[in-house]
């Protein structure tokens, strides 16, 4: 039940009682919490205690393989979830799986979540975590000219944030960018936005309160670390690897947003996932996802 709390919520309840109820969420955190990341026969998983914005204290996993030892990659993962909910069992399984198969340390945080923390609270907690790998890259045995971001829907959102806030902080960028249907245009103007109202796991109208509650009180104009397709210039930004969902609201930004990373020079792959919606990757015992999941290992090895 932990595991599929959040999507039976969205799929079997009307999306209109989700939207115009984001203090249901932190009940359903509760149920998230039974989920738990556990060691097993293929990886290790580790707890730390790292610090996150304005000096809060963020619960941060360290998934390696079991089969490797000495310095490897890393992969700095952030889940998706709407920054409304906690990692799920699907975010688990997938970073093992990006641990195992790509022979990196996957480092997943426990993000602050809306509605108590709003922008920029959640880029700042992801942007301190990839600062904690990189200065504790020796003591946990990870080569930090080997580094990537990855995220799925919001996750992805805080990815891309992170990426800027480095380059904008003079420090140095990750190798790439692994973006699963990534949220990145606040203003909501895309066909697939407005053709996809009702959809399992997540609509338009629940991105409308994503970026309702995410920007409340915010000054419009300065939405440089969550808006994306409103930033002047990604250049330096990594190379990305980019999935959209064929039905999904968010299927057309993040065509338009590779789009924009290749006219800047950035070399980006994109893939287009046919006949599936978003969170589609809830299936990850499906052979669909499987393979996905093996193309995007082979992206990752590609990039260390």
């Amino acid at each position: 039940l932990g595991s599929v709390c959040p999507y039976f919520l969205c799929t079997f309840l009307p999306c209109s009682f989700i939207a115009s109820n984001i203090y249901l969420y932190p009940f359903v955190n509760l149920v998230m919490q039974m989920n738990t990341c556990k060691s097993d026969d293929k990886v290790t998983v580790s707890k730390y205690v790292t610090p996150g914005y304005k000096r809060e204290r963020l619960s941060t996993l360290v998934i390696e393989p079991r089969q490797y030892t000495g310095e490897l990659p890393c992969i700095v993962f952030y889940h998706g979830g709407g920054l409304l909910l906690k990692a799920s069992k699907v975010h688990y399984q997938i970073a093992k799986w990006y641990a195992q198969k790509a022979k990196c340390k996957v480092v997943l945080t426990d993000y602050s979540l809306l509605p108590k923390y709003r922008y920029p609270v959640a880029a700042e907690d992801c942007y301190n975590t990839y600062m904690w790998v990189v200065e504790n890259s020796e003591r946990l045995n990870i080569n930090r000219d080997k580094i990537i971001v990855a995220g799925d829907s919001a996750g992805a959102n805080l990815s891309v944030a992170v990426s800027l806030m480095l380059k904008d902080r003079n420090q140095k960028k990750p190798l790439g960018a692994l973006l699963i249907y990534p949220v990145v245009d606040r203003r909501m103007i895309t066909d697939s936005m407005k053709r996809y109202t009702d959809t399992p796991i997540w609509d338009a109208g629940l991105t409308n309160m994503f970026w309702r509650e995410y920007l409340k009180g915010q000054n419009l104009k300065q939405l440089k670390y969550a808006s994306f397709m409103e930033t002047e210039s990604f250049k330096c930004f990594p190379r990305a690897y980019i999935e959209v969902a064929e039905f999904d609201c968010l299927h057309d930004e993040g065509v338009a947003f590779a789009k924009k990373l290749q006219s800047e020079g950035i070399t980006t792959e994109l893939y287009e996932v046919n006949g599936a919606y978003h969170g589609f990757e809830v299936a990850f015992e499906s052979t669909i996802v499987r393979n996905l999941v093996k193309r995007r290992i082979e992206w990752i090895c590609s990039i260390f």
